[in-house]
């Protein structure tokens, strides 16, 4: 039976893989992006034919991604394959909703609480085993953005610096049990390290801020660099003195948005987006002058509402 495996490509999504793929006998592993889903879902389907299994980590469904899920799943009802998901950001109801119909093709697991490779380990029952323990604690620290590791800022750095290619290879070193292979620490220490953190300045240091008449204060980082993660900007931005209530950090197809008590991930949903309560995406270009009139107007009627409830 063919069996496949479609996970995101960061340390979470690089862990879930590699659980799956020591687990049990792998056809196929797809690493993907959120935006990609219903294609990577597509190709999996093809790649099986008939009858086997298709297993999803770290990967979150939207809204707009609905028409096409439901009829890839079809397809895949229709084909006798059975699909396994495991997640760790909050799924749009509609989502929920739409999956109802297909409860018997479908398993799925969401718990916000934790990282979807914990739940695909604890699933197969590795949480105890040293080498996936070592796993879980990298996919944590940069989940979390605890950065107790510097091989997390590592790994973090050169996944989004590189692309496709060499998170294909991180994945194959993981699934080898090298957690820090001298191919990524070379490339790190001769390509990767200054100009990163020079690009981390440069951001910085073109930020805009904005207080609105209600005082929510919003720090506006304009066309970021891709391969600069948005945690990075508002840490550094935050350690040189950069206070704000939430920070927006534009991207040429997607906006972050980060806050410390914020619920962002509310807005983001909202917009087509998702992720977790404070930090959150959303896809493709948007206008900041409307991004933030939504912003606000998403906080004036929180406010409103903190109100009533305590009248």
């Amino acid at each position: 039976m063919k069996r496949i495996v479609i996970s995101h490509w960061d340390l979470d999504g690089l862990a879930g893989a590699t659980i799956l793929n020591m687990s049990m006998k792998v056809t196929k592993t797809y690493l993907s992006s959120i935006t990609a889903i219903p294609r990577y879902i597509n190709m999996a389907i093809q790649n099986i034919g008939v009858k086997g299994e298709i297993w999803i980590s770290d990967l979150n469904p939207q809204p707009n991604q609905i028409n096409e899920l439901r009829s890839l799943l079809k397809e895949a009802v229709n084909r006798k394959i059975k699909i396994y998901w495991f997640d760790h950001h909050e799924w749009d109801k509609s989502i929920y909703d739409m999956l109802i119909e297909f409860k018997d093709n479908i398993w799925y697991r969401v718990d916000p609480n934790t990282i979807a490779s914990d739940l695909v380990a604890r699933y197969f029952g590795l949480t105890d085993d040293k080498y996936v323990s070592k796993l879980l604690e990298l996919a944590f620290d940069d989940d979390y953005f605890l950065n107790r590791y510097e091989l997390t800022v590592m790994w973090r750095r050169i996944l989004r610096w590189y692309g496709w290619p060499i998170r294909y290879k991180a994945l194959d070193s993981f699934i080898k049990k090298n957690l820090k292979p001298i191919w990524m620490i070379e490339l790190y220490k001769r390509e990767v390290k200054n100009i990163y953190e020079n690009m981390i300045r440069e951001a910085i240091s073109r930020s805009d801020t904005i207080i609105t008449r209600q005082g929510l204060k919003i720090v506006i980082f304009q066309d970021v660099d891709p391969r600069i993660h948005p945690g990075e900007v508002t840490y550094i931005a935050k350690t040189n003195g950069l206070i704000a209530d939430i920070y927006v950090i534009r991207y040429p197809r997607g906006i972050s948005l980060r806050s410390d008590y914020i619920d962002v991930s509310l807005i983001a949903r909202k917009l087509g987006g998702g992720g977790h309560r404070n930090a959150a995406g959303i896809p493709g270009l948007r206008d900041i002058n409307s991004l933030l009139s939504f912003i606000v107007s998403l906080e004036e009627k929180r406010k409103l509402r903190e109100s009533i409830y305590l009248q």
